[in-house]
């Protein structure tokens, strides 16, 4: 039985492809992966860039999430503490306003998906307009990667 997706979930996925199709490295060695509902979308992209390519990768999680979804695709699990330099990081978000500043969740994962970010050539965060919001207010104190 085919399920349908949502229009949110439906958008999440076209991100997610988006995201991976223009910005995975044809040559990536070590990729992070992020944790959400669009990161589930991320992985499932890459998993269908098919084993001639994701053989020689080592996928790094920012937490439980982020490990399944990588066991579960069949890509090869790694951790940040063995695997400094990532080549590229997908993430989610939970807001992005207009000027592309963005929130985190304040969750488990924090600090493991700002290490991983921290340690990637690039960032790449995925989030549809669902996730827009007015401009952001940097609070009085604040962590910046």
């Amino acid at each position: 039985m085919a399920t349908t997706l949502s229009v949110v979930e439906s958008a999440k996925r076209q991100a997610a492809y988006r995201a991976v199709d223009e910005h995975f490295p044809p040559h990536a060695r070590f990729v992070g992966i992020g944790s959400g509902s669009t990161v589930v979308y991320v992985v499932e992209r890459i998993v269908q860039l098919g084993r001639d390519v994701t053989d020689s990768i080592t996928f790094i999680p920012t937490g439980y999430q982020s490990k399944e979804l990588i066991i579960n695709g069949g890509l090869k699990l790694g951790c940040i503490d063995h695997y400094t330099e990532l080549d590229i990081t997908f993430d989610g978000a939970d807001e992005v306003d207009p000027y592309l500043n963005c929130i985190k969740g304040g969750g488990a994962c924090l600090f493991q998906e700002k290490l991983v970010a921290i340690c990637a050539k690039k960032f790449v965060v995925v989030a549809g307009e669902h996730y827009v919001s007015a401009p952001l207010q940097r609070p009085l104190h604040y962590l910046e990667l």
